[in-house]
Order: C-alpha cells, then structure tokens, then sequence
C-alpha cells in the first residue's frame, strides 16, 4: 500500500458521508497493519466513526445484486462475487478507492502456508479448519462462481473473467471477506464497512460496533411499507428499535468534550458536529472507555478460540483467555468404558443425556428477560466454535458468536443448533459443563440414575450439587448469591462430605477425565511435568512472521491448555 492510497480513500470516505474527527483520530500503520488512534485523550462514549449505510458494499449494494438473488447465491460466496465485480469496473466502481486499499494489503491467511507448513500445525485442531476451508473453497468456486459467471457472458466477458474471477482472484478476495465482513443488519447482512473495518481486534476493546439491525429486508428502511406487509392486523407494530438511551447520551456528552475548542482553536472547526439522529442509518464506532492520546481505537471480533482466529482472521492470540481444547464424545465414552468395562451402560447413559441434557442447561425463556432463566441449573451456552463449512459460509459472519435470543424459537426445524458430540477444555484446563455432567451421570450409581431419569428435579439438584461442589473445591468460592424479588442475599456456603460411594465416584469421574485429557495430550507428548511456558520462549525466540507464527500460537495454546488439565485433574484426584 502507498501512502497516496490511503489519502485517496479519506478523501473518498469524506466525500460519501463517512464521518469522523480528524482532530480526535487518525488512521496509520501499526503492530497489526492499518489501524485507527486517539490523536488525544477521549472519552468513554465518544462517537469516532459514523459510516452511512448507503455506503456499505454488501450483496445487496452490488451491481450485480438482482443476479445474485435470481440465482439464490448467499452467504460469503455472494459477498465476495459482489467484491469481485466491483473490483473489476475499476474507477467506475463507487468503492473504486476502498477497492484498491484492499488490493495492496492482502491478508496473510494460514491458508496460503505451502503444505509443508501447514503440517508442522497437524495436530493442532485448527488443521482440519483450514485443511477443510481449501476444499470448500475450490468447491464453491467450481460449482457456484464458474457456472454464475459463465451463464452471465454478458456482464463477465471473457477480458474480465481472465483478469479478475480465477481462483486466484476469488481465494484473495474470500481472504478480504474472511477478515474484514461484519454483520450490519437484517438487509445488508454482512458487508464491507469502509473504515469501521480499520478497527482491529483485542481481547480487552475499548470501543464497539454498533448499528440498527432489525430494518426491512426487502429495502433496508427501519420502518417501511414492507414490514406492515408481513404482520397480522392483531399484532402490535413493533417500534423502531433505537439505541439505549444512556449510550446516546454518553455519545453526545462525550462528543461535546472532544469537539469543544481549545483557546488557541478556530470556532469554525465542525469536524465533530454530526447530528446523532444520523446514527439510525449508520454502522458506528463507540468507544466504551476512555482512550489515552495515542493508543489504538479496537473492538472484539467474538470470544474466539485460536483455531477460529487463525482460520478466519489470520492471527491468533498468546494467552487467549477464550481459547479451548475439544473433547470429542467418542473419547468419553472409551475413557469410560475403560473403567466400568460396561459399553452397554455406557452407551445407556450417554444417550440418556443427550436427549435430556437440554433441561438441565439453562436457556433463555423467550417471555422473560435475557436476565431470567428457567429449567438449568447451569448457564452456560450451547454455542461451540464449530466452523460451517457450506454454501452459506458462516466464514463472512465475523460477529456470528452474537446469536439474538428472540430469534431461537424461529427456526423450528433445526433443533441441533450445535454439535452435540463435541464438547470443550477451557483456557484454564478445565472441563466445559457438559462434560462434567455427563461424567457424573455415566458413574453415578444406578439406583441415582434411575431417580434423576424419574424426576427433572432431583436431576437438577443432582447436578446442582455437582456444580456447588467443582465451585468451592476447585474455583475456591465461598460466598454465594441468592437473588429473588426481595433482592439479593449472600451467604456462605458448605458441603456434607462426601459418602464412600460418592468419593468412589468421583475418584471415577476424575480418572476419566484425565483419560481423556491423555488421549489429546499423548499426541503432542505432553505430561502435567512439561513446560509449554518454554515452548512459547522458544516459539518468540524463532524469528517466524504471519501465519506460520500464529499456527506456532495455535499449538501452543492447546498444548498450555492440556498441560493445566492434566495438572488440576490430577491435583484433585490425590486429593481424595
């Protein structure tokens, strides 16, 4: 990139409405490439970017948008044709100066790594990740964008399906969607958002993105003659949605503080004076706290673990506190098997869980506030990290991880809305909720298993009780919150000792679980008594750049993470 590029897409991004302070920030080259920073200290709540949604380039802005929907192409495959066609009309494109920013930065994707790098990282889980998305990727071009362009002759003639749609062309600009898309609304979907996609990523933000979802989809107006067309004359027309009102106006006040002059400034600076009712048809950069002069502007992309990043973005974290080891259930039940050498049991009560799990994990009542939760005795989502892989590429949903809970009881048909056989270490070496359950219920003895299948409220105080006990004996909780509509009532908390049958089980549950943990942590050769601390040294230490370093990043990680499991599971278990 030279710098006269980047001055041509200000200058463009001024001239079609996109606002910003150019006394509060500016764009530079930085650690992670372009990024955007304080130019003096600001306000949690100051405003930093406004982009116009009439600017945004989705599949819906294209020029090629009535193609794309008469051929019913969605997901990151229409997104990146409409890129590509954009990019082929060269300066009679609007997007021409933003196009061609993006043209000289290419993203450093794990992807790209010749086959003899990509297998130093084989046994990490973010292999099979970009192993699979080369696939689908020469897939969706061979089956979607080559016969697209060719039954098009008329718009994709053959001067311009030879310089700009071969795989070449479409890997790159799948590589531009992969990192920069973001969700924008129910019209949009996700899209390119000039500027707002500067805004790099970090585990601890000071800024989001923000922006009315909930508009048309025919047209992308939030109040329309459309949307009255799809409800009934007895529903109640739902208002337009508006931004809380204490964000608007911590927006406005913090705006009043870095717009207001110093003494040696001119009065007639108007930088800053954007009227906030703009925001309604706008993709908005916010900062959530205060930002030192010189510091970088960032947001979170998602609770991510490595794999993800390094698939999706090209980057990974050191230190990810969201990053995670799967368990795959196959391993469960051979650790288990191996200690009750009882398959048909164990294939009993796994089954058994699998179809009543859902009780016990707490879901969101859709009456209720997202705050009040019925039937769990656990909170913990059902989410996953799991990487879509079909012509609705989940790969161009860079805020996917955001699911809307009002929309959950929409799609009816599909009611594994994750995998059900995969399960999660967490950063900390420890086992996700469903693990711990389903180990309790395989051991359990079988009198207890009988009574939790008779009653969901024995389960759930089963489970309960599991979950009060992994708090205080290994996260070292002593206080509990009791809250009801009177308010909130803490309190200590104890535990009866543990029965000789009880401690039997647990004995068990713990063995398993290492078990488990050995089956990922023989692969890398890992034992509780090495030291992926070193590993990292070493990895800094070796002079790698881009993926490869990440994909270094990525090993790591999962190796750290096996290492702390091992050593807590077993800490716990010559406890007992």
């Amino acid at each position: 990139m030279t710098a006269q590029d980047l001055t041509n897409f200000l200058a463009w991004a001024e001239e079609n409405g996109i606002q910003w302070d150019k006394n509060a920030i500016e764009v530079r080259e930085g650690k992670h490439g372009l990024g955007v920073y304080a130019k003096k200290n600001l306000e949690g709540g100051f405003e930093a970017i406004q982009v116009p949604k009439s600017i945004v380039l989705s599949a819906m802005s294209t020029g090629i948008a009535n193609l794309l929907e008469e051929e019913k192409i969605e997901g990151y495959v229409s997104l990146t044709l409409a890129a590509m066609y954009e990019a082929s009309l060269g300066a009679e494109s609007v997007w021409s100066a933003y196009l061609t920013l993006l043209a000289n930065r290419t993203p450093a994707m794990a992807s790209d790594l010749s086959e003899d790098a990509r297998e130093l990282m084989k046994k990490c889980e973010a292999y099979a990740d970009i192993e699979t998305d080369l696939k689908d990727m020469q897939s969706d071009y061979d089956t979607i964008v080559v016969p697209f362009i060719e039954k098009h002759a008329d718009v994709f003639t053959e001067d311009i399906k030879a310089k700009f749609f071969s795989f070449e062309n479409f890997r790159i600009m799948t590589a531009h969607v992969s990192t920069r898309a973001i969700d924008v609304d129910d019209y949009h979907v996700s899209a390119f958002v000039p500027f707002v996609d500067f805004i790099n990523h970090s585990s601890e933000p000071n800024a989001e993105h923000l922006a009315h979802e909930d508009v048309c989809e025919v047209c992308g107006a939030l109040s329309c003659e459309h949307m009255g067309e799809f409800e009934s004359d007895d529903e109640d027309v739902e208002e337009v949605p508006e931004l809380a009102q204490e964000k608007r106006e911590a927006r406005a006040a913090a705006k009043k503080a870095a717009a207001a002059p110093k003494e040696d400034e001119s009065d007639e600076e108007e930088d800053s004076d954007w009227e906030d009712e703009d925001s309604e048809n706008t993709c908005d950069i916010v900062l959530d706290e205060d930002v030192k002069k010189g510091e970088e502007i960032t947001r979170s992309y998602g609770p991510f673990p490595n794999k993800i990043f390094l698939s999706k973005y090209g980057f990974a974290e050191i230190g990810n506190p969201d990053d995670t080891v799967t368990i795959q259930l196959e391993m469960i039940r051979k650790a288990a098997d191996g200690i009750l050498n009882n398959a048909a049991l164990v294939e009993e009560r796994v089954k058994w869980f699998l179809d009543t799990e859902d009780k016990f994990i707490g879901e969101s009542d859709d009456e209720d506030s997202d705050d009040e939760h019925e039937g769990g005795c656990c909170d913990h989502d059902h989410e996953g990290h799991e990487h879509s892989h079909d012509h609705e590429h989940s790969h161009a949903a860079n805020d996917a991880a955001d699911v809307d809970e009002e929309d959950e009881g929409e799609d009816s048909d599909d009611e594994d809305d994750f995998p059900r056989d995969i399960m999660y270490m967490d950063s900390d070496g420890a086992v996700d909720d469903r693990v711990l359950m389903l180990m309790n219920v395989l051991f359990m003895e079988q009198e207890q298993f009988e009574k939790v299948q008779e009653s969901e409220d024995v389960a759930t105080e089963y489970f309960n009780d599991v979950f009060l006990r992994r708090d205080i004996e290994e996260n070292g909780v002593e206080i509990m919150e009791d809250v009801d509509e009177e308010g909130t009532e803490t309190r200590k908390v104890e535990l009866e000792p543990l029965t000789d049958a009880a401690r039997q089980i647990r004995k068990n549950v713990l063995e398993a679980i290492l078990a488990v943990i050995r089956i990922r942590a023989d692969a890398y050769g890992v034992t509780d008594k090495t030291t992926a601390e070193d590993d990292l040294e070493a990895l800094l230490n070796a002079n790698l750049s881009g993926a490869l370093f990440y994909g270094g990043v990525c090993v790591q990680g999962e190796k750290q993470i096996l290492q702390s499991g091992l050593k807590h599971y077993g800490d716990l278990l010559a406890a007992i």
